[in-house]
This record gives structure tokens, C-alpha cells and sequence, in this order.
């Protein structure tokens, strides 16, 4: 579960959805097939979290929003090679919030489902924020479903000898631990942001945020920091595994997004 950053396309014109400059809320990724939803269902949260003590929650997105969101889901995906979302991706619901354990999230992810927040740009919820959180919540599910990719005793070991992570993603947001901002501080530790201390995964999550930002200040925090780029280069070697197309060379000439 998250917060963040940024998307060029892979191929041009290679996801042509339907016409998304309108306030149409349901379209489908020609060459994939992956939903995006552009309202609040009743049936998007698994049955599970519909319960206490998760108490899922949705809110739509203010009608100005829905042509901005869809464009930037479909820029998102156009990174991706359609096979790699054929066969974890089904659905991207964009809402503009969604709460569980009675906690705001900027976004989360379920089997085959990532779930995505924007409550317009004026209150931080940029074009790099959105795209970055789809990376962010994406590759939970990669990770999830492809367990064996990622070294995970490698990562481990990128860490300070005595470092344990928290409790998971849920644990630091209660405990107001979940920033996402790059900190240049954590960066010796082998940490791009605070909230990757949570877990291993959110650790993962937010390297990847890193490599599909085309952020100049990842990149200057990784080539400066021996812990970082370590993992870095993991990141990339389980997404190279993925599809070839994922290069370090591919993630370093992406462009930044605004």
C-alpha cells in the first residue's frame, strides 16, 4: 500500500484505448485488456475488506479529474511491454481517496487490481505523483506473483548490519512514518524515502518509483550510495527478468515527470 512518478511510452501509440478527453469512467486497454475505472463500484474491494476492521472506502473523483487520470494511467501502462500486464494486471480503479483501518492511503494494490488516488493537482496529487503511484502499487503484484525474481538476502544484505524494518506499510502510515519523499539523510542506509523502511516490499516499491521517475535526484542519490545502488541493480535485474526491454540504460534515459 502506498504514496509515488513519472511514465514515457514504450512503443508510440501502442495502448490506443478508447477516447479518454471526455468524462467517459470505464475504458479498456486495447492491447491489453486492462480495465480502468474512473468511478467508485461496488464491487471493486475485495469482499474481505468490505469488513471490520478494514472498513474499505471510496470517494469519486471530482468530475475535472476523470479525463486527466485515464490519460495519465494509459501513459503509465504504455511503459510495459503488453505481455507483462496481460498477465498481472486486470484492473486500475482511480478514485479520489480510498481508506482502510480508518487510515487515508494514496494507493494500494490487490491480486490482479491496483487502486489509485487524485485529488487534483492543487492538493499535491501532480502527473508524477499519480504515475508514480501506479509503479509504486504495480509492483507489489509482480513481486507478489513472480516471488522467486527478487534476491531477497541480497536486498537484506544491502542494509546496515543491525537495521529491521517495521511492520508493513498500514504500521508506518498509523505512525506517521509513510513519507515518500526522496531523503538524501537515509540515502547511506541503502533507503531512497522514510516509508522504505516499512517492509521489504515497500522498500522494493519505492526503488522502482526511483527507476520509472526519470528523476535526476534518484539517480545522484544512487550513483552516490554504494547500499542504494546495490539494490538499484537488483530492482533492474528483476524487472530485466520480467522482459529484456528493462535495462539500467532503459530506467536512466527516461525523462522526468512533471
Amino acid at each position: 500500500m502506498t504514496m509515488v512518478l513519472g511514465a514515457v511510452a514504450f512503443v508510440a501509440m501502442a495502448h490506443a484505448v478508447q477516447d479518454s478527453s471526455s468524462d467517459q469512467k470505464r475504458l479498456t486497454d486495447a492491447k491489453t485488456g486492462v480495465q480502468i475505472v474512473l468511478e467508485v463500484d461496488a464491487d471493486m474491494f475485495p469482499q474481505s475488506w468490505k469488513d471490520s476492521p478494514i472498513n474499505a472506502k471510496a470517494k469519486p473523483l471530482e468530475p475535472g479529474e476523470v479525463g486527466r487520470s485515464a490519460k495519465l494511467v494509459q501513459s503509465a501502462l504504455a511503459i510495459y511491454p503488453p505481455e507483462v500486464l496481460k498477465s498481472d494486471l486486470r484492473k486500475v480503479f482511480v478514485c479520489r481517496s480510498i481508506d482502510f483501518y480508518g487510515l487515508t492511503y494514496g494507493g494500494t494494490n490487490s491480486f490482479d487490481t491496483v487502486y489509485l488516488t487524485n485529488n487534483g493537482t492543487g492538493l499535491g496529487y501532480t502527473d508524477s505523483y499519480i504515475t508514480g503511484s501506479f509503479h509504486h502499487e504495480f509492483s507489489s503484484i509482480l513481486k507478489r506473483n513472480h516471488p522467486t525474481l527478487l534476491d531477497e538476502r541480497a536486498w537484506n544484505g544491502a542494509n546496515p548490519p543491525e537495521f529491521k524494518y517495521g511492520h508493513g506499510g498500514t504500521e508506518a502510515l498509523r505512525m506517521g512514518q509513510a513519507s515518500t519523499r526522496l531523503d538524501v539523510t537515509l540515502a547511506g542506509e541503502g533507503f531512497v524515502a522514510q516509508y522504505a523502511k516499512a517492509s521489504v516490499e515497500e522498500d522494493f516499491n519505492m526503488v522502482v518509483e526511483g527507476l520509472f521517475s526519470g528523476n535526476p535526484e534518484f539517480w545522484k542519490m544512487v550513483d552516490g550510495h554504494s547500499r542504494l545502488k546495490v539494490k538499484m541493480a537488483l530492482a533492474v535485474k528483476f524487472y530485466k527478468t520480467l522482459n529484456p526491454i528493462f535495462t539500467e540504460s532503459f530506467f536512466r534515459s527516461k525523462p522526468a515527470s512533471s
